[in-house]
């Protein structure tokens, strides 16, 4: 029997919020911000694709808990 791992297709999801006074300066600044944090301070969103409630974070290639209400 082979170990071979099928590949699936994956959402993987990046957004955020940004102030801009119109789309070309809200686009500049995404991809700024994007440079600056890089992986190891934004999460980005993955599920399964057709599977969106089982989007779990991650952020530096870890699963994060995200959820505000978990924090002691």
């Amino acid at each position: 029997m082979s170990d071979t791992v099928t590949p699936r297709q994956w959402m993987v999801t990046l957004s955020m919020p940004i102030e801009a006074a119109e789309q070309t300066a809200a686009a500049a600044d995404f991809w700024e911000y994007i440079r600056a944090l890089g992986p190891d301070e934004l999460p980005v969103f993955i599920s399964p694709s057709g599977d969106e409630l089982s989007m779990q974070a991650y952020v530096a290639g870890e699963v994060t808990d995200l959820d505000p209400e978990e924090e002691d």
